[in-house]
Parts: C-alpha cells; sequence; structure tokens
C-alpha cells in the first residue's frame, strides 16, 4: 500500500517493467559484441569505429519524433500506441537473429542488419515511454520505472552470460524469440484507456510542429527545471554510452584478456543495476526525484575516479557494481521528473524529445570520446571522461528548483 492506503500497482509496474526487459535483451548483448565485430571490419580506425556504433542515435534521430508524434495520432483517434511499439518489437526479433552472420557480407552486411534491428529499436522507444506515463499513476512512476530498470538489469546478465556459455549466434536467437515473447505478453496484458478526439483537436496536437514547438520552450526554459533536467539527461547518456560502447575495448588494452573477459564488466554493471533499480524508486518517491539524482550523480563520479585508480580486472568489476547502482538513481527518476508537467495527450511528443536528448547524448558521445582516444593513442583515460560528465550532470540537477516535476504537481493532479 502506499502512504495514503492507495493500493500500489505491482503487476502494472511489472508489466510495465518488459519493456526494460528488452532494452536487457538486446542492448548489452550489442554493446559486447558490435563494437568487436565493427573493429574487426575496419581495423584500428577508431573515430570511424566511433562514427558507425552512432548509429543507433543516428536511427534515433530519424525514427524517434515520428513514432512518437503518431502515437500520440493513434492515441487520440482511439487506436492507442500499443500497436506502434508491437510493431517495433517484431522488426527488432527479426534483426538480433540475422545480426550474427552479418559481418559475413562486409561492411555492407553488417550496417544492413545494424539498421532493422536498430530501427525496430527506436520505433518503440517514445511510444513505450508515453505508455508508462498513460498506464502508471503519478505517485508511482518512480517505482514502474525502477521495475523497467530493474528487468532491463536482469535481462542483460542472463543474456551476457547465455553469450559466455553457448556464444553469439546461440544467445541472439534465443534473444530474438524473447523479444516476440515480451510483444505476445503486451498484446496480452496491456489494456490501454482509448478515448477518441475530434479531427481538428487530433490535427492540431500531434504534428511535427508541436514538437518543434516545445524544443522551443524547453531551450527558453518555459517549464521550470526542464532546460536543467535535459540537460542532466544528456550528460547521463553520454556516461553510460560511453561505457556501454568503449569497455570492452579499455579493457582489452588496460588488463589484457579477449572481448568476451570483459562481458563480465557488464555482468557486473547489470548486478548493480538488479540491486540498486527497486530502491532507486522508493527512494525517488519518498525522498523526491531530485534528491535521488544528486545523490547518484554524485556517487557514480566518486565511483569512476576510484575505477581509473585500480589495477586489476577483479576490482574494476566490484566498482562497476556500485557505479550502476549510483547510475540507476538518476536512471529512475530523471523521466518522471521529466514527464510530470506534460498533458496526456502530448506525451508521444515530449516523451520523443526526451528520447532525442538521450540520443544527442550518445550521438555525441561516441565520436567525442573516439576522437579523445585517438588523440592519447590509447583507451585508458575512459573513467577520466565519464566522473566529469557525471560532475557536470550533479551541477545540472542542482540547477531544477526544488518541487519542480515531483510527484502529483502534475496538470492531471491540479485542483
Amino acid at each position: 500500500m502506499s502512504d495514503n492506503g492507495t493500493r500500489t500497482p505491482y503487476l502494472l509496474c511489472a508489466l510495465a517493467g518488459l519493456g526494460g526487459l528488452f532494452f536487457g535483451v538486446t542492448g548489452p548483448l550489442l554493446s559486447n559484441y558490435i563494437p568487436p565485430m565493427v573493429r574487426n571490419v575496419l581495423g584500428e580506425e577508431r573515430t570511424l569505429i566511433g562514427a558507425v556504433l552512432a548509429l543507433d542515435n543516428v536511427i534515433m534521430f530519424l525514427l524517434v519524433p515520428w513514432s512518437g508524434a503518431l502515437s500520440d495520432d493513434f492515441r487520440a483517434r482511439g487506436r492507442g500506441r500499443l500497436p506502434i511499439i508491437l510493431a517495433g518489437l517484431v522488426l527488432a526479433a527479426v534483426g538480433m537473429a540475422v545480426l550474427p552472420s552479418s559481418s559475413a557480407l562486409g561492411l555492407a552486411g553488417l550496417l544492413g542488419a545494424m539498421v532493422v534491428l536498430y530501427a525496430g529499436i527506436n520505433l518503440m522507444r517514445a511510444p513505450f515511454q508515453a505508455l508508462v506515463a498513460d498506464l502508471v499513476p503519478s505517485r508511482f512512476r518512480s517505482l514502474a520505472t525502477g521495475s523497467v530498470t530493474f528487468q532491463m538489469c536482469v535481462g542483460a546478465i542472463a543474456f551476457l552470460m547465455l553469450g559466455r556459455l553457448l556464444g553469439m549466434r546461440p544467445a541472439f536467437l534465443i534473444a530474438g524469440a524473447t523479444v516476440l515473447g515480451i510483444a505476445l505478453a503486451f498484446l496480452l496484458g496491456v489494456r490501454e484507456h482509448r478515448e477518441r478526439r475530434g479531427e481538428e483537436e487530433v490535427g492540431e496536437e500531434t504534428t511535427f510542429r508541436a514538437l518543434f514547438g516545445a524544443l522551443g520552450a524547453v531551450v527558453r526554459g518555459t517549464v521550470p527545471g526542464v532546460r536543467a533536467i535535459f540537460m542532466a539527461a544528456l550528460l547521463l547518456q553520454v556516461t553510460f554510452q560511453g561505457f556501454a560502447s568503449w569497455y570492452v575495448l579499455h579493457g582489452t588494452e588496460r588488463f589484457g584478456g579477449r572481448p568476451e573477459d570483459m562481458s563480465v564488466g557488464f555482468i557486473a554493471w547489470a548486478m548493480g543495476g538488479v540491486v540498486g533499480a527497486l530502491p532507486a524508486g522508493f527512494i525517488g518517491a519518498h525522498l523526491g526525484r531530485r534528491n535521488a539524482m544528486l545523490g547518484g550523480f554524485a556517487l557514480m563520479a566518486a565511483s569512476f575516479l576510484a575505477l581509473d585508480r585500480v589495477t586489476s580486472l577483479g576490482s574494476a568489476n566490484a566498482l562497476l557494481a556500485l557505479a550502476s547502482a549510483a547510475w540507476t538513481l538518476p536512471a529512475v527518476n530523471a523521466y518522471p521528473l521529466f514527464i510530470e508537467p506534460v498533458p496526456r495527450e502530448r506525451r508521444g511528443i515530449l516523451a520523443a524529445l526526451f528520447v532525442l536528448c538521450l540520443a544527442l547524448g550518445g550521438g555525441i558521445g561516441d565520436p567525442l570520446n573516439g576522437a579523445l582516444f585517438d588523440f592519447h593513442g590509447s583507451y585508458r583515460p575512459l573513467f577520466r571522461y565519464l566522473a566529469g560528465y557525471c560532475a557536470a550532470a550533479f551541477v545540472a540537477v542542482l540547477l531544477v528548483p526544488r518541487g519542480a516535476g515531483e510527484a502529483e504537481t502534475g496538470p492531471e493532479n491540479a485542483s
């Protein structure tokens, strides 16, 4: 039960969390296997590797605004957001199945498989984010996003271990089948509230003009704290993308061993996420979303500075778990803090804007880090950069006014 006696919707939060399971099934496998696949095709051209690794973010910029606006349109016309989510899941399942054999066709084959897979993943991002806010009441959204993060980390552990035990091809095939299972669970379990509006209202609220208008409002700081939240979310993604994209190459250079050995670091990160995700939701609900994010960024920066100093892979794995547990605090609470003041009819568009902010973080981070590593001639400074990104994000969250974006302060809770 919640503090005011309302029953906590645990089953609904668990169902919403299946979207996190999807990202846990796909994301870590891609982070662990795609960088070495790209390097095998391109050689040690680090800046070019970074450009190829940014393909996910390029596709985000192309698909996310369209799918977010389309989901608002579908919802306004009484069709709901779910059809777009299901289409993305099916496309992603196909991409997971074909990726392991794609590099046999060279760079063109690898890029083709990546396009199919990333198109499916990014087609469903904004509609899924908006659907979580549609389904879950304000006071429970941190718990729901905690469930998303928890299941994402559980999926990451399971499939990274499958990759180590069975090899890349079987793990990717099982992942594709799991994604289809998630699609079936959404189809059977999600019941959207569908309220059809008039054609004039639909056309006014779901155009790309509304997206650009929302972006202008963020840049101008029209809604208190939103500009700072966006900067913090961007830096959070720069930090995570830096670890996800470059840790395998950093670890093989620094500690020796095979790329497969570095997957233990991703498992450690996922374990930290499992431990931290649900508590992060409770902390955000009871101590405030802003306070949770501040604590998380501070602990992440300290963990990365310690990671820069350790001399053994075992010590690094332990600190990665701590950094990940800290990461859950801003990761779980950033989206509820952002989405609180957004009216229901604009959630698809604004969720797209939030996802694009994360995409910008990845799009900036991979080429930037690649160029920096080229400058140093080494992957060694990785964790120093990550600590700096976290420190900047901490400052950004400090600029969010107290009370802005906290639970039950949005338009749906106004008297």
